[in-house]
Parts: structure tokens; C-alpha cells; sequence
């Protein structure tokens, strides 16, 4: 069956992913962006900022216009948006890749997750909020940590602070501290059906980070690492996300695993990880993405 999938952020590398996917089933895709690019979507549409009052109601109209009977979004920025468009986009017929608002709320908050986490004794590094002092912070969590942004994207704006003196280079954003681990970093790519089952799990290493010691990967590798998985698995139920996650894990000094972030969408790596790219595709052509 051919159907239309919407793709948003088709400039991004989740974005691309998901576009090759369903192209290469033959599906019609159509691919939006705030800015043109190249991409596989079949079309291609200008759209609204997340943060803008008009994306929503674009969205709606350029789902509806096009047939889309599947919507993937892949902007971090607009989950929780896209999420609480869920019910209208259902009674139009259109499924939806995102889990429930709350838990996309808490996974787009940085400092909220790695409470939440430690609350149900899931491991995650030390956080400390913001709103307290870098020494304070510096005390409890020791040298080095690092200030990443509160709700940011993936490994951008992340800093490693090594001394009282680097803490001048933190930006005016809102910022969480948290303790640094010096061991290699995963990303766990998962597809968790919305009765909790998880048909797709997959490991990869990452080979190499954009700034050195953090940052987005450069590259991967698939490796057979199932009590990582497990892990990954235990904190997206605690934060009950479902559908396509990205769940970025790293290893302590002792090699004990601690869950860095969860991203309630497709990862950046997804094409090494079909897996969870075929599980999507046969929930919505199932009826389960509705």
C-alpha cells in the first residue's frame, strides 16, 4: 500500500532518515523545514517555527492537504506541540509517532529527567539545577562537570568545565550541572509499542564525539551490549514514553551505565538501526500509531 508519511525537520539527520525510510518502501513522502533543503521527501513544504503561534495550525492543514496518513516529527522543539495535537489529528485520520505529552514534556527537560530518573532508582548522572551557583554545584558533583542546556538538542552547547575559571564560559541559557562520566557513550535506539512491548532495540557505540569528550557522534557502530538496552528500556517506562525513542546512555569510571538523555523521536543514527524504522512502519500500517 502507498500511503503519504509528513516528515518534519527533513534538514536535520533524524529527519533525513526517515524520509530515505519511507521512500525507499515507496511511500509518498513529504518533508517540511524552516528552511529549504535537499532531502528524499518526495515534497517539500516551508513551515512555521516550533515556537511560533502558527505552527500548529499549519501543520494541521499541510497534513490534512497532503493526505497524510502518518505524521513523524523529529524537531525536538516540537514534541511536546505535535504531542498535544495528537487527538486532533486522530479524528482526521492521521497517526502520530510521539508518546503522550507528559513524558515528552519530561524528556525535552534535561533537569526534570535525571530527577525523575533517580526518583525510580534508574541510574543517571548527579544533576544539579541551574539556579545554583557553578561552585556549589562543583562541590557536590566534583571536577569535572559539565553545564549542558536545559532544553536543548542532543549534545549541542554541552561544556566540560575542569576549573573554578571555566565556569565564565557558560551562556546566557538555562543550563542543568551535571557530573561528568569519562567512559564511552551509547545511544540506544528503541521502539516501544504503546502496551509497553518493545519490538526494537538496538545498541550503538559511539565511535567518535563532535567536541572531543561530548558533543553528537561522528560515527557508530552496532554492538551487542543487552544490559545497555536494558536500561535505556527501563527509563523510557518511567518516563512512559512510547513509539520511536533515542536514548543517549555513557559509562562511569567503574563502567556502571548512566542515561545521559531521552529523546522521545528518532535518533540521528536510526538508518543503523532499521529495526526500530520497521517497527514504526508496521505499527502504522497496523493501526497502532493512531
Amino acid at each position: 500500500m502507498i500511503a503519504t508519511v509528513l516528515v518534519t525537520g527533513v534538514g536535520g539527520p533524524a529527519g533525513r532518515a526517515a524520509a530515505t525510510y519511507f521512500a525507499e518502501r515507496g511511500h509518498r513522502v513529504v518533508g517540511t523545514d524552516v528552511r529549504k533543503v535537499a532531502s528524499a521527501a518526495t515534497r517539500f513544504h516551508l513551515v512555521p517555527m516550533a515556537r511560533d503561534p502558527a505552527y500548529p495550525a499549519a501543520l494541521i492543514d499541510l497534513a490534512e492537504a497532503e493526505s497524510a496518513t502518518l505524521v513523524v516529527p523529529t524537531v525536538t522543539e516540537e514534541l511536546p506541540i505535535v504531542a498535544r495535537l495528537r487527538p486532533v489529528l486522530r479524528e482526521r485520520g492521521i497517526g502520530v509517532a510521539v508518546s503522550e505529552p507528559a513524558g515528552v514534556d519530561i524528556a525535552n527537560d534535561k533537569l526534570l529527567t535525571a530527577q525523575g530518573l533517580a526518583r525510580a532508582a534508574v541510574s543517571a548522572p548527579a544533576t544539579c539545577p541551574g539556579s545554583m551557583p557553578g561552585v556549589e554545584a562543583a562541590q557536590r558533583l566534583g571536577w569535572p562537570m559539565l553545564s549542558k542546556p536545559r532544553f536543548g538538542r542532543g549534545g549541542r552547547g554541552v561544556l566540560v568545565h575542569r576549573t573554578l575559571a571555566d565556569l565564565g564560559r557558560v551562556g546566557a541559557d538555562e543550563v542543568v550541572w551535571q557530573a561528568f562520566l569519562p567512559g564511552e557513550e551509547y545511544d540506544v535506539n528503541l521502539f516501544v509499542e504503546r502496551d509497553g512491548r518493545v519490538p526494537a532495540a538496538v545498541v550503538l557505540r559511539k565511535t567518535g564525539l563532535k567536541e572531543g569528550l561530548v558533543g553528537n557522534a561522528t560515527g557508530v557502530e552496532r554492538v551487542d551490549r543487552p544490559e545497555l538496552a536494558a536500561l535505556a528500556i527501563a527509563a523510557a517506562r518511567v518516563l512512559r514514553l512510547d513509539g520511536p525513542l533515542d536514548v543517549d546512555l555513557r559509562l562511569g569510571l567503574d563502567g556502571a551505565p548512566a542515561v545521559l538523555e531521552l529523546n522521545a523521536r528518532l535518533g540521528a543514527n536510526v538508518l543503523t538501526a532499521r529495526e526500530v524504522l520497521d517497527a514504526l512502519d508496521d505499527a502504522w500500517r497496523n493501526g497502532r500509531c493512531a
